[in-house]
């Protein structure tokens, strides 16, 4: 058993460490002590003030190259969509600034935006599955063989939209009525006029938007239904900064759809119309610098031809 002499001897052993260390610490060793700290407080300055140099370079030379690509993509756009009808579909969590300035993009290339429509939250909200099952049911027989049993309610629904903005078969676009309808429209319309050629998916930074009425979970059929609609002509933009992005999982999941990342930006805007070209001749690519991109651009016509016209 341990007695109290021993309890006694520690504590005294306790108090001449702790003597011994304020007696250096305020004597021989308060100048080395404060020597060092100050040599470490002004290491650290220095190398903030480096890093802090190496940033503001970091984004002249970013803000350089997006300046460089706006100005060659003034030069290059004009005219690229003449003559192509485009459909520009932007679902939900899509900025107003994205939405507008890749709409502006589409009109330097001469592009036709003939119809246009926003996805509601109600299409993915898991409170109106039933309603949306039932509709796609419905919808499903109109579709001929452009779905089978097999498929999502959500994928039918998205090859009715689709397909409803691409046809010129009356009985076809009216699918686009009937996602606009009801008590629960799936979408709105904002302009539908002729049959496109091109589909332009604007999708949100998020996979997910949080709604306060409840979850939306934005799944990949929705995808797969724009794209099995019109295989050659479809692009989905978007960012894939992130592993939750939903770009990114379109990416990750090697779905066969050409996408354009870093969506707002002037790279994205001006790699746009050239996707879009690229995608209808076959060129099926992931354009950008973010996750799982496989091109930088999209392929620039080429400039002799250009100037020959």
């Amino acid at each position: 058993m341990i007695d109290f002499r021993y309890h006694l001897v520690s504590l005294m052993a306790v108090l001449v460490a702790l003597t011994m260390g304020v007696v250096l610490g305020a004597g021989p060793l308060q100048g080395k002590i404060s020597d060092t700290l100050s040599g470490r407080v002004e290491a650290l300055s220095k190398q903030q003030a480096e890093l802090r140099q190496v940033n503001e370079d970091l984004v002249k030379q970013a803000n350089s190259a997006s300046e460089y690509i706006g100005v060659l993509g003034r030069k290059v756009t004009p005219g690229q969509l003449t003559g192509k009808k485009v459909a520009v579909v932007r679902m939900p969590g899509v900025s107003d600034e994205a939405f507008n300035g890749i709409n502006e993009q589409l009109k330097i290339a001469a592009g036709t935006i003939v119809n246009s429509v926003t996805i509601k939250d109600s299409w993915f909200s898991e409170e109106l599955l039933s309603y949306r099952d039932t509709l796609a049911s419905t919808l499903a027989g109109k579709l001929a063989d452009k779905v089978d049993a097999k498929v999502s309610s959500q994928q039918v629904l998205a090859t009715a939209l689709g397909m409803g903005l691409t046809s010129a078969d009356k009985e076809i676009q009216a699918l686009v009525s009937n996602l606009s309808a009801g008590d629960t429209p799936l979408i709105s319309k904002e302009t539908l006029t002729d049959p496109a050629q091109m589909i332009l998916v604007l999708s949100p930074i998020s996979s997910e938007k949080d709604t306060k009425a409840g979850g939306s979970q934005i799944d990949l059929d929705f995808v797969k239904g724009i794209d099995g609609a019109l295989p050659k002509g479809t692009v989905i933009v978007g960012s894939a900064k992130n592993e939750t992005d939903y770009l990114t999982k379109i990416r990750a999941e090697k779905l066969e759809v050409t996408t354009v990342d870093g969506i707002g930006s002037v790279m994205s805007n001006t790699s746009i119309p050239f996707a879009l070209l690229a995608d209808e001749s076959g060129n099926n690519q992931a354009y950008g610098n973010e996750h799982y991109a496989s091109q930088l651009i999209p392929p620039f016509p080429d400039a002799e031809k250009e100037e020959s016209k």
